[in-house]
C-alpha cells in the first residue's frame, strides 16, 4: 500500500487538514510569529534534541521492530500532530476555557482551566489524527504496539509544535533577554517531557488499534480497552496540568511526572506482554526454523537475553558490537515478516550466526 491513496476520501480529508491546520494557527498566532520568531530560534537546538530523544525512546520501546512496515503511518501521524494539532488545539482551548470560566468563575478557572480544557480537547484532536491514520493503514495493523507507535508519533508532533509555540510566547513576554528565557523554557520542557504528549497519545493509539483490529474479541472487550487507554491518557494530561501542590519547588515540579510515568509504564507493560506473546507465537512456526531453533530465538524476548547473545557473538565469532547489533536487528525484521502474509519471503542465514546453533546460545 502506497502513501498516496487516491481512491480514499479520508486520505484527501487528511491532506486538506494538513493545509488548513497551519492556516488556522497563523490566523490566531500571526503576531507571535512576527514579533517572537527571531528570539524563538534560540530554542531550536533544544527542540531538535527533544525530537531526537523522544523519537529514540519511542523506537527503543518497540522491542520487536513493529515499526518495520509503519514508516508511512508514523510519518503521517507526526505530520498531523505537528501541522494540524497546534492551530486546532489553540482554537478549541479558547472555547473550552470560556466554558470553564463561565461555569466555575475566574478564580476556579485560573487554577484549573488547563487541567480541564487541555485533556478534553487536545487529546481528542490527537485521537482524531490517530484514528484517521489507523483507518487509512488498517491492513498493516494487528498489534497494540502498532497503535503505540502511531499514537506516539502524533503526540511527538504535537509536543514539538507546542514547544515551538511556548518559545514564541516566551520571546514576546520577555523583552529584556528573550533568547536566554526561550532557551531556559525549552530546556525545562525537555526535562519534563518524559510523560508529555508523545506518551499520552501512545496510549490512545493502543486503544484505537485494539478497537479497529481485534475482530477476534467481542465488541465489549474492544470498546472497554479503547475507553480504558483513552482515559489513562486523559488522566495523565490532567495530572500534568493540574495546579502544583505546596512544597519544595523540585518536588512540586516532578511529582506529576512521577505519577504519570507510573501510569505510562504500567500501560506499556501490558503492550509489551502482548508483543512477547506475539513473538513467541511467531517463532513457534515451522518457518521460523530457518532462523534458528525456538529455544535459541527466545533469547530475543528480553534485553538481558539479547545482551548475552550479542556478547556471545562477539566472543565466539569475533563480531564487533555494531555487527552483532545489526545482525540482531536484521533477524528481528525477518522474524516479523513471518507474521505478515503480504511480506515477500526472505532467506537469511549468514555463516556463523549465533541463533542457528543452539549449543552456543547463552542461557
Amino acid at each position: 500500500m502506497s502513501w498516496v491513496q487516491r481512491d480514499s476520501a479520508l486520505f484527501w480529508v487528511y491532506c486538506a487538514a494538513l493545509v488548513l491546520g497551519p492556516v488556522l494557527f497563523l490566523a490566531q498566532a500571526f503576531g507571535l510569529v512576527v514579533y517572537g520568531g527571531g528570539p524563538a530560534l534560540a530554542a531550536l537546538p533544544i527542540t531538535a534534541l527533544t525530537f531526537l530523544v523522544f523519537g529514540g525512546i519511542l523506537f527503543w520501546l518497540d522491542m520487536f521492530r513493529a515499526r518495520t512496515r509503519l514508516l508511512a503511518p508514523i510519518v503521517m501521524g507526526f505530520a498531523w500532530g505537528f501541522l494540524v494539532w497546534p492551530g486546532t488545539a489553540l482554537w478549541a482551548n479558547d472555547r473550552v476555557t470560556r466554558v470553564v470560566t463561565n461555569l466555575g468563575g475566574d478564580e476556579f478557572a485560573s487554577n484549573w482551566q488547563a487541567a480541564i480544557a487541555a485533556p478534553i480537547d487536545e487529546e481528542f484532536i490527537k485521537a482524531i489524527g490517530i484514528a484517521v491514520v489507523a483507518v487509512l493503514f488498517r491492513s498493516r495493523l494487528s498489534r497494540p504496539m502498532h497503535g503505540f507507535l502511531i499514537g506516539g508519533a502524533v503526540g511527538l508532533g504535537a509536543q514539538i509544535s507546542e514547544d515551538m509555540l511556548y518559545s514564541l510566547q516566551t520571546a514576546v513576554a520577555a523583552p529584556q533577554n528573550p533568547a536566554r528565557d526561550v532557551f531556559v523554557v525549552a530546556l525545562l520542557r525537555l526535562v519534563t517531557a518524559f510523560t508529555s504528549h508523545w506518551a499520552m497519545s501512545a496510549l490512545v493509539g493502543v486503544g484505537i488499534v485494539v478497537l479497529l483490529t481485534r475482530t477476534d474479541r467481542s465488541w465489549v472487550y474492544r470498546v472497554a480497552t479503547f475507553v480504558l487507554f483513552y482515559l489513562l491518557a486523559v488522566s495523565m494530561h490532567a495530572i500534568f496540568d493540574a495546579p502544583r501542590a505546596a512544597g519544595p519547588g523540585v518536588l512540586a515540579l516532578l511529582l506529576p511526572v512521577v505519577i504519570d510515568l507510573a501510569i505510562f509504564l504500567l500501560s506499556y507493560r501490558w503492550v509489551l506482554a502482548a508483543e512477547r506473546k506475539w513473538f513467541r507465537a511467531t517463532i513457534s512456526q515451522p518457518a521460523a526454523r530457518e532462523f534458528g531453533p525456538e529455544p535459541a530465538l527466545e533469547s530475543l524476548l528480553t534485553h538481558r537475553g539479547r545482551h548475552r547473545a550479542r556478547a556471545a557473538l562477539r566472543s565466539s565469532f569475533h563480531y564487533t558490537y555494531g555487527q552483532a547489533k545489526q545482525y540482531e536487528r536484521d533477524l528481528l525484521t525477518r522474524i516479523a515478516a513471518l507474521a505478515d502474509e503480504s511480506a515477500p519471503a526472505v532467506r537469511y542465514s549468514p555463516p556463523g550466526a549465533l541463533w542457528t546453533d543452539q549449543q552456543t546460545v547463552p542461557r
